[in-house]
């Protein structure tokens, strides 16, 4: 939800951009009629007005929106950690050996969260030796897997299925972890 500051500066911007469109057409407008040469030299002084008021409002708005740094938001570390050298995965607690295969398909899934691989690509990437194998088979490494990720978060998962497509890796969010 965006703070009172964040709404106000949002509305401003949307206000100043607004207005600049309608002081251009209206100096489009302007330059096409036909009107007395006074008149027009009249509203080209206040279109004028008009466009640096415009300008001081725009600097305004940025005086006034938060700076990249004040926004900045720092993302937690990884809840599981995979270590290549001894097949591992780790929490902060405790560390689980993994098989050679669930070590790529844990680390495919991990490398690109909330991508759909389907079953054919999880295949190819974790089976170096083109093995002739059922994509059923994907479905049980995939569930000791699991199985081991809750022995390291038990109300916790981190792969998902989307039925019929495949499965995608998707770290809990921070508020899951606090109930």
């Amino acid at each position: 939800m965006m703070s009172t500051d964040e709404t106000d500066s949002h509305a401003g911007a949307q206000l100043s951009q607004k207005a600049y469109l309608l002081v251009s057409l209206l100096e489009q407008q302007v330059q096409k009629s036909d009107i007395p040469a006074e008149l027009y030299h009249r509203l080209s002084a206040q279109i004028g007005e008009l466009n640096t008021v415009l300008g001081d409002l725009r600097q305004h708005i940025k005086q006034l929106s938060p700076k990249p740094a004040d926004t900045e938001v720092t993302t937690p570390p990884p809840l599981l950690q995979l270590h290549e050298h001894n097949f591992t995965l780790c929490s902060p607690q405790q560390a689980v050996k993994l098989t050679r295969l669930e070590f790529r398909l844990h680390a495919t899934l991990a490398k690109r969260p909330k991508h759909i691989f389907s079953r054919s690509q999880l295949i190819d990437n974790a089976y170096a030796d083109f093995t002739d194998i059922s994509e059923r088979t994907i479905d049980c490494h995939i569930r000791k897997l699991r199985s081991k990720h809750r022995q390291l978060y038990p109300d916790l998962r981190f792969i998902h299925t989307l039925y019929g497509v495949g499965y995608y890796y998707a770290e809990p969010e921070p508020y899951t972890l606090q109930k």
